[in-house]
């Protein structure tokens, strides 16, 4: 009954039909922002990729100094001054690597 009442009173749902509009001149100016702003981030993916190949690179030499030094330690008294060393560097390469 109240179902009824609400459909009656011309409340009703919208026609699904109204949904398939030609969309709006604003939809179409932002679609072509959206363009836009995608083939400016296209022409920087080089220069990311390039970034993130010089970022691995330092990992990785700085992965294998590590390794290097932690066997040549010859007493146990020598690795926590391994580790602040290699801790403090690891902290300077992020650093450098945040400011660019």
């Amino acid at each position: 009954m109240f179902a009824r009442s609400v459909l009656d009173d011309g409340n009703s749902l919208p026609d699904p039909a109204s949904r398939l509009e030609e969309p709006q001149q604003d939809d179409r100016i932002s679609s072509s922002k959206k363009a836009t702003n995608f083939s400016l981030a296209t022409a920087n993916v080089p220069a990311y990729q390039a970034k993130l190949l010089e970022m691995a690179q330092a990992n990785i030499q700085f992965a294998f100094e590590f390794a290097q030094r932690l066997v040549t330690i010859r007493s146990p008294v020598e690795f926590p001054s391994v580790i602040a060393e290699f801790t403090n560097k690891r902290m300077a390469m992020f650093q450098s690597i945040g400011r660019q």
